[in-house]
Parts: structure tokens; sequence; C-alpha cells
């Protein structure tokens, strides 16, 4: 169970949170400890072992934001979370500049906190694992290949799939932890475990959408070997690129569709099979339903029609066909059903923005 402080100077704010029945199994996370004040807060942080806080912006002795400032020079606590007034973001954004992993506004609502419990649970438990890493890593600094473990890898993916900025902002953090604690490390370990990384988070999507493979950029994998021309940063944003891609790729492809009916039948036809030429027809025929019931039922769940989401996911498979072979224009049109080459370019810039050449050219 995560332990939690909240640090609040009134005493109506410290209940209403406390009575919110999120807190025990429904989280994972208990409230341990209370504070009046930042400094009772860190008078209790020296004492206890707490794995987030809640603290209020505006308080007497010591606001939040010197609280803040405190835990991350002290390195009390590995998670903190604001509480804000509307009337008090500016100081919400000051704060999360400053290492606060969110901020929540007054009143706080359950759903909305419920959320942010899920985010920093995958957070805490990766700065767990980097600690253990770097500590494992200043043991064995003489070995030649770095990867990141099997939960950090499972972290990653987790967050990949849900999709949203948030997530990607999880992410962000952890490898902003990775490489300042990898000072011990030459560039080239660096660039190397970011690279083994990429490859193990495929290989769990993978194990998960075994069709994704149709869809990854071949270059994926480029990008970290040119070591000379590279600084840690540099190589961080090559990877944050390729993992916002990623996930770019599964919300695009709504690979995490929550349905287990027909829906998910026509959805997994339609991405196994998108190299050949689809249509509602065919959908029906090999599953045995009304063309229909179909389209009505597939439009309800995913959002749009059948038509447009095989327009979609054409154009997705499209852009891999580009890079990945030495195809022609027309080539690839074929391959995806199109006997009209040139519609199928206007098609892909519709839906891209760039014409299959000024998008290969743009890639080189």
């Amino acid at each position: 169970m995560y332990k939690v402080m909240i640090v609040d100077d009134r005493d109506i704010v410290r209940i209403e949170l406390k009575r919110l029945k999120i807190w025990g199994e429904a989280s994972g996370f208990n409230i341990s400890q209370e504070a009046q004040n930042g400094r009772e807060a860190l008078d209790k942080l020296e004492n206890f072992q707490i794995d987030l806080v809640i603290t209020d912006i505006k308080m007497p002795k010591v606001d939040g934001i010197e609280l803040l400032r405190a835990i991350v020079d002290r390195n009390l606590c590995s998670c903190v979370v604001l509480l804000s007034d509307y009337s008090e973001f500016s100081y919400a954004r000051q704060g999360i500049i400053l290492g606060a992993f969110d901020y929540i506004p007054k009143p706080v609502d359950a759903n909305e906190l419920s959320g942010l419990l899920s985010r920093a649970k995958i957070y805490i438990d990766h700065i767990r694992l980097e600690k253990e890493r770097i500590r494992k890593l200043e043991e064995a600094q003489k070995d030649t290949e770095q990867r990141l473990s099997i939960d950090e890898v499972t972290t990653l993916t987790s967050l990949i799939r849900m999709g949203d900025e948030k997530s990607i902002l999880v992410i962000e953090r952890m490898m902003d932890q990775i490489l300042k604690n990898s000072n011990k490390v030459e560039l080239i370990r660096i660039s190397g475990l970011l690279k083994n990384s990429i490859h193990d988070i495929i290989t769990e999507l993978i194990k998960a959408f075994p069709y994704i493979e149709l869809f990854i950029d071949p270059s994926i994998y480029s990008g970290f070997d040119d070591i000379k021309n590279l600084d840690l940063s540099s190589i961080n944003n090559i990877f944050m690129d390729k993992i916002k891609g990623l996930s770019h790729m599964i919300t695009i492809l709504r690979l995490d569709l929550q349905d287990k009916g027909i829906v998910r039948q026509v959805y997994n036809f339609i991405l196994k099979n998108i190299d050949n030429n689809i249509s509602l027809a065919m959908v029906a025929d090999q599953l045995y339903m009304n063309k229909t019931y179909i389209s009505e039922s597939f439009k309800q769940k995913v959002g749009i029609s059948f038509t447009e989401f095989v327009t979609i996911v054409k154009m997705e498979r499209a852009k891999v066909l580009i890079l990945i072979d030495d195809l022609k224009t027309y080539e690839i049109a074929e391959k995806l059903g199109y006997k009209d080459a040139e519609y199928f370019s206007k098609v892909f810039k519709k839906v891209v923005g760039l014409t299959p050449t000024e998008f290969r050219l743009n890639r080189v």
C-alpha cells in the first residue's frame, strides 16, 4: 500500500479528502500522515516514509511551493501533487516546473483524483525501479550492454497504451530521471539502453497486438548510433519522439478499443487484412453477419464509420510501405486495393497532409 501525506492548513479540506471513497484497496493508496503547514510536513517527512505528498499551495509558515522545493532538494518524497484554487494556477504551473508530479483543482473530484493516483502509482514504481537499477549499474559498470528491466519496459508499454498527454508526460519524467542518474555511464551505453528499450517495448506491444508490425515505422530503431553528434538531451529527444509516435499510432488505430463483441471481430479483421481489398460486404460474409448491423454497431462503438476507419488504417499502412520498400506509388495503391493511383494519392494527402512522394522525401 502506498503511503500518502495530506498537507493543508484547513481542517475541512483534509477531512473532505479523507472522506473520498478512493483510498485503500480501491486505489492502493492510504492516508498515513497529515500536516497543517509545510514546516510540520517537513518534520514528518524526515521521520516517516511517504510515497505521495498532496499539499495545498498557500499555507502559513512554509507554503506549498517552498515545501516542494525542500522535498526535491532533500529527496524526501518522489511524488508531490499540488492542490490549487483556480486563482492559483500560475503557482501550480510553477510547481510543475520545480518538480511537482501534477496539480489538481479544488474542490477535489474523486474521479479526477483516482486517475491521478493511477498515474502516480506507475511513476512511483518507476522511481523505485530506477533507484534499484542505478544501484546495480554502479555495481556492474563493466557491463557492455544495458537494458531497462522487464518491469520498467512493462511500465512504459502501459503508459504508451494509455495514449494521453499526461501519460506521455509521465514517461518524459521517467526518462529525465534515468538520464539524470546516468552521469557514471558513457554516452554509448545510454544510447544502447534507449535503443534496446524501444526494441523491448515493441516486443511487448506485438504480444498484445500481433498485427501492429504492419504499422511500425521502419526507422523506429535508428537515430541512436551517431554518438559523435549526440548528447544526452538529443538522445532523449530521439527516444521521446519515437515513444510519442508509438502512442499516436495506438490512438489512431484504436488498438485498445474496449469491446469484446462483434465490433472487436470486425476491427481485428480490418487490421489483419489491411493489405487486401477490404469491404463491408467481405467482412459481413466472413463473420456471417448483417452488413447494416455491422455498420451501425461499428459507428456507435468506434465513433467513425467503417469506411472512414478502413481508410485511416490503409493510410497508416501506406506510410510504412512508402518507407520500407522500394515501391512505386501505383504499386502501393494496388497493394492496398486502390485501382487508381491518382485517387490513392489524393486520399493519402487528405489524411496525412502530404503526397506519397512528399512523405518519402520528408523522411529521407
